[in-house]
């Protein structure tokens, strides 16, 4: 008996999955430019310390670009003004006040209007508590936003991606990327690869894969860098003569230990210059370890865009990274 009602309850979540599943795929595409979140909140608490709380942690200052961008372009709306306009975009905050509350929460809610969606309700009894559970969570309101808008990115990648290329970089590395359509192998040597993305201007997106002994030593952010000027030095040329990609020291850098996949992964930002010549721009770069191989494996993500803004293209670039597999260590599907 007891097995029977385990099946049913399985087949019941089951039966619950395959109907948002299929709800999802009913409603329209989401609508608004990556980066970009729709603020639904009333004008004075806007113009309060609540939205000075919500401005804070939305348009947060973006790590390690060499002009100032915020985390997200933030686009406030009264609820009057919340039609069917808005309902569609791909991300939306609600600041609600419900007075029969005992405590503030936030909730969060998938494809509500729209697909692939993301809607986040903060919702307090007083205007103190919104303030005070939008600093206290507000890192968790930008981490859930962002995850959604690599999401999207993986999808579109995923349908254009190029097994190929991917199968090239799992065969040397024994990592799996996400290789989406318009990128190209440049360099392809022992233990490194360079591959680049061009569009339009001087744009140009680029990957580089390099790996090598596991050292002794600790892995340092000053060894990282000091690391991958070695390979770009050797395989990353500038214009001119005896010019090369290299880190820029005069910057401070971003560090953090994360989880990508279920691989530990030691995430540096910064911005990379090239010695003997004027171009540079920002890079982002995972460290991983692969203990089968007593291998260090590092994924590093670069743009120049001298003409235009870097963090749209640079997020283009870092959803590439999070795709990332370790099948040596079983993480694969």
């Amino acid at each position: 008996m007891r097995k029977l009602s385990l099946t049913i309850i399985a087949f019941a979540i089951l039966l619950s999955s395959c109907k948002d599943k299929n709800k999802s795929a009913l409603l329209p595409n989401v609508t608004g430019k990556s980066g970009e979140v729709v603020l639904v909140i009333e004008a004075d608490q806007w113009d309060s310390n609540v939205g000075m709380a919500f401005k804070k942690q939305l348009s947060q200052e973006y790590p390690a670009l060499p002009q100032q961008e915020p985390m997200f372009d933030l686009i406030h709306i009264p609820f009057s003004a919340f039609s069917n306009i808005f309902k569609t975009h791909r991300n939306v905050v609600f600041a609600k006040i419900d007075k029969n509350l005992h405590e503030a929460k936030i909730l969060v809610q998938d494809d509500v209007w729209a697909n692939p969606q993301i809607v986040v309700n903060v919702i307090a009894p007083d205007e103190s508590s919104l303030e005070a559970i939008i600093l206290e969570k507000g890192d968790l309101i930008v981490d859930r936003i962002f995850k959604k808008e690599m999401e999207r990115y993986a999808t579109n990648y995923k349908k254009y991606q190029q097994i190929g290329i991917a199968d090239r970089i799992e065969n040397k590395f024994g990592i799996r990327l996400t290789v989406p359509r318009g990128y190209t192998i440049d360099v392809d040597t022992t233990d490194f690869i360079w591959m680049e993305n061009r569009g339009r201007g001087d744009l140009v997106q680029g990957i580089l894969i390099y790996s090598y002994d596991k050292p002794e030593v600790e892995l340092t952010t000053d060894y990282l860098f000091a690391k991958r000027t070695q390979f770009t030095k050797r395989f990353v040329p500038g214009p001119n003569e005896g010019s090369y990609m290299a880190v820029e020291t005069e910057s401070t850098p971003f560090r953090r230990e994360i989880k990508i996949n279920n691989i530990d992964v030691i995430e540096l930002r910064n911005l990379w210059k090239v010695e003997n010549d004027f171009m540079g721009g920002p890079f982002i770069s995972f460290a991983m370890i692969d203990e089968k191989q007593n291998k260090v494996i590092n994924i590093d993500g670069f743009i120049y865009a001298p003409q235009f803004d870097k963090r749209d293209y640079l997020r283009q670039v870092e959803a590439i990274l999070n795709s990332v597999q370790m099948p040596v260590n079983g993480s694969a599907n």
